[in-house]
């Protein structure tokens, strides 16, 4: 069974959700960002959420853990062949949702909670969250009023770019978001499997 170090609002969720939608059977254990326990830092050195176990297998990338799952566990829909229309946006926003989008609020995040105080408000800050915000207008462009970000159909690639509500709020920019990708957000959030995925603490 796959082992899961989830901490409740880091990207664990988005495996977490993937799992849930999938049907995949998986166990969670604590994975303190702050105070981590001697069994996660051996798992994960880097002390970095998610980190994942499945027999002899570790990994500690989200995105990955998701392929890894679909391509293992499948098949499921929520993959999208190359040999299918939109394989390409597919690939695209599957990892733009932690590239292009989430990976540019760990700075921000760690500049709000961490750094002095005459040094939150700085001009890194302000690129980072203005870079996020181009980045989710661009998003939103893309969706261009439609419930999914690629291939007409609820894929993986939504549940990775769908993070992104969570890291904005960390990063205090929640109420930023553009009015049509939080409704892209706020409707996926509605699946039963999110929801399940959201309870675990």
């Amino acid at each position: 069974m796959l082992k899961i170090y989830h901490s409740q609002g880091a990207r664990s969720l988005r495996v977490l959700w993937l799992c849930e939608e999938m049907g995949v059977p998986y166990e969670t254990a604590e994975a303190s960002f702050f105070k981590p326990s001697d069994e996660f830092k051996t798992v994960n050195p880097l002390r970095t959420v998610p980190a994942m176990q499945d027999g002899d297998v570790s990994m500690i990338e989200s995105v990955a853990m998701m392929i890894y799952i679909m391509s293992k566990y499948g098949p499921t829909d929520l993959e999208v062949k190359s040999n299918e229309a939109g394989y390409a946006d597919y690939l695209q926003y599957l990892l733009f949702g932690e590239a292009g989008l989430a990976a540019y609020g760990n700075p921000l995040v760690a500049t709000r909670f961490m750094a002095p105080d005459d040094q939150k408000q700085n001009f890194t800050a302000g690129y980072l969250k203005n870079a996020i915000l181009k980045r989710l207008e661009f998003v939103g462009q893309r969706l261009n009023g439609k419930p999914y970000v690629a291939a007409d159909r609820f894929t993986a690639a939504d549940i990775s770019v769908a993070y992104i509500a969570t890291g904005a709020k960390f990063a205090a920019i929640e109420d930023e978001i553009p009015a049509s990708v939080k409704t892209y957000i706020e409707n996926l959030w509605q699946r039963p499997a999110y929801q399940r995925a959201a309870a675990v603490k």
